[in-house]
């Protein structure tokens, strides 16, 4: 018989509490006995991440551990934000299944003995990885890292003024750390944008690091005030509601990746966004919304359910901060809403500062693996 998948998630007053009733709920059914669990905690629990991994990994007898912190945790139908909280997986990998590696912060870490014989022996083409938002260099390596092994990633920066400690067997802290899985790892993975496209794809005429002055060889911002204007928006530039989305190159499903609109200069008639961009790219103009949140969150589970072989076995959630309650009205819709479309399934994860899916890292996404 296959072992399970199992999770919990908790808040309380502490971080001896909450750690304490995680142990209780895991310890109702017995545990595997080879495992990797996946551990995320809320802001007010970041300075404890070691004492609560430490109490867990004693408590519940299980040695390789990943995880990160967020404004934000989750599980089944469940999420939490400014409280003390945490979330966990125990998922029944063997420890011949996966590689857990501590931060990446130079191109050269890429090169390290460990990784690379990991990678020759795994042959992974999954893995989960956790990034520090204050080290953008060394965010840089996850292309690099996803080309070795040609390995899908999934995973989110981590947020939180109190700093963005990640888990990788210990507490660690800068670069990207996570975790590649055994070939023979099977998953579904869908991203969900908050977005809704406003109007055409235009291409850039005119422009270079994050300054647009002209698409489509007219002037950036008349195209911007036009498209506001039709989707009744003109006066509401600087409501955050409108974005740029580049487009992603070789995507047969018009995938973008969202970008904010940082400033406009109406003497020059120029625009300016928070991402590089080149003459020749493509780009559109999208809007926010609790609605389009909801509809395109709808349509990525049942795209997964199509896609579905039999009821997943765990699953991951990587969601935007500015995503749970700024966009889905209260604190807890958003997973109510997968509960309610995949069932109550094992499930952790956390609200970050960017979310990874494949290669690229995205905004005011949410990003759901399923493990098969």
């Amino acid at each position: 018989m296959t072992a399970e998948f199992r999770a919990a998630h908790a808040s309380g007053e502490n971080w001896a509490s909450v750690a304490s009733e995680l142990a209780e709920l895991l310890e109702k059914e017995p545990l595997p006995k080879q495992a990797l669990a996946f551990l995320y905690v809320s802001e007010p629990l970041a300075d404890d991440l070691g004492s609560i991994l430490t109490f867990l990994r004693s408590r519940l007898s299980i040695e390789h551990w990943i995880g990160t912190s967020g404004v934000g945790v989750c599980g089944s139908g469940r999420a939490y934000f400014g409280v003390p909280a945490a979330s966990v997986m125990v998922a029944p990998f063997a420890r011949d299944e996966f590689h857990i590696f501590e931060p990446l912060k130079t191109e050269a870490d890429l090169d390290g003995r460990d990784l690379q014989s990991a990678i020759d022996r795994l042959q992974p083409i999954f893995g989960l990885v956790h990034g520090d938002p204050a080290a953008p260099e060394s965010l840089s390596q996850l292309a690099e890292l996803a080309r070795l092994g040609s390995t899908y990633l999934v995973g989110g920066i981590a947020s939180g003024e109190r700093g963005a400690p990640q888990i990788a067997d210990r507490v660690v802290n800068g670069g990207l750390s996570g975790v590649l899985f055994d070939g023979k790892t099977s998953v579904q993975v869908g991203i969900s944008q908050a977005c809704t496209p406003i109007g055409p794809v235009h291409r850039v005429t005119e422009g270079r690091e994050g300054i647009i002055s002209t698409l489509d060889d007219r002037p950036a911002l008349d195209v911007l005030k036009q498209e506001l204007e039709a989707d009744g928006g003109e006066q509401s530039m600087a409501s955050g509601r409108y974005h740029a989305a580049l487009m992603v190159p070789g995507s047969d499903t018009g995938d973008f990746v969202v970008r904010n609109l940082m400033g406009i200069d109406p003497h020059n008639n120029m625009i300016a966004i928070s991402g590089d961009v080149q003459a020749g790219d493509a780009i559109r103009f999208v809007r926010r919304d609790g609605a389009a949140a909801e509809q395109d969150l709808r349509r990525m589970l049942s795209d997964l359910q199509k896609r579905l072989p039999g009821k997943p076995r765990g699953a991951l959630y990587c969601s935007c901060v500015a995503r749970g309650p700024h966009l889905f009205g209260t604190e807890s819709r958003e997973m109510m809403i997968i509960r309610d479309e995949l069932g109550d399934l094992p499930l952790t994860g956390f609200y970050g500062n960017g979310e990874i899916c494949n290669d690229r890292f995205y905004g005011y996404t949410g990003v759901l693996t399923l493990f098969i």
